[in-house]
């Protein structure tokens, strides 16, 4: 496998992917979101407890999560919901108009301890060993080509402290999710692009090789919830809210899944903690 540090990579290749892009997406769905409100919720729920699982100690840390598409449009975001006690909580995002968006979000709630930048995460725009944590939640599946995820992993290895870690999840290729997503989008194309993604074999390889330490890997949201807008707005329309909440109560109940043999066939997106090794012992 060539290093990835090794690749010459063309911002080109991604230019029209870039901020104008998804200033044009978050323009098309602003008030059209695509996740139910209390799928949403679960989704968010999900990735606190996956965060208080894997980042148990938050007290003074700097956390980044590197992007804001949700905290721009959806209940699912999460950030203004960590708690960081005496750290620094930052968001980013490689367009500018969402940055703005999520940035009015927080103050419509009150947020005052939460910073908001516009960067890329093929170039970030922070001081080399300075972030305590990176949660990097389906940021690094909307690339054209594969390589460009293991370009953006190493930019989150140089950022990150000695003994700091990265939360990284990516769409499960391997996941019913994944297979009834490339049936819906040969029917009806998604809202934004969707780009390569990795297996937990690939990701776990390419997070070695750069030089992590991977410490866990799971498989989270097992119970379609991507997909499940659409029905939960008919079950308001057939059955009102009683139906409604009671469909969430069963998605909520399928995360228990996590557990089984099966995450990985059943889980949406795959997630690995890892860890910069701390190397100040000499060793």
């Amino acid at each position: 496998m060539t290093p990835v540090s090794s690749r010459r990579l063309s911002s080109g290749t991604v230019a029209s992917l870039g901020p104008a892009y998804w200033d044009a997406i978050s323009d098309r769905i602003l008030g059209r979101y695509y996740h139910d409100a209390l799928i949403g919720r679960l989704k968010r729920d999900v990735h606190l407890r996956l965060i208080a699982r894997w980042c148990p100690d938050l007290h003074g840390k700097t956390v980044l999560k590197t992007d804001l598409f949700e905290e721009a449009h959806g209940p699912d975001q999460f950030l203004f919901e960590l708690e960081v006690p005496g750290g620094t909580r930052l968001g980013m995002d490689i367009s500018p108009v969402i940055v703005h968006r999520a940035r009015r979000e927080a103050i419509t709630r009150g947020i005052a301890s939460c910073s908001l930048v516009a960067g890329d995460v093929l170039a970030l725009p922070l001081r080399a060993e300075s972030l305590d944590v990176i949660v990097s939640n389906s940021t690094l599946d909307h690339f054209p080509e594969p390589q460009y995820i293991g370009a953006a992993l190493r930019q989150f290895y140089d950022v990150l402290k000695p003994g700091g870690a990265l939360v990284v999840t990516l769409d499960n290729p391997g996941s019913l999710s994944y297979m009834v997503g490339r049936f819906k989008r040969a029917l009806r194309p998604d809202p934004f692009f969707l780009g390569h993604t990795l297996s937990r074999r690939e990701l776990t390889a390419t997070l070695v090789e750069i030089g992590y330490q991977v410490t866990d890997t799971t498989a989270i949201l097992h119970g379609l919830e991507n997909h499940s807008s659409a029905a939960m707005r008919m079950a308001i329309r057939l059955g009102g809210q009683r139906l409604h909440r009671a469909i969430n109560a069963l998605l909520a109940l399928l995360e228990r899944l996590e557990a089984a043999p099966t995450r990985y066939l059943t889980g949406a997106f795959i997630a690995a903690r890892a860890i910069k090794p701390d190397r100040t012992d000499g060793r």
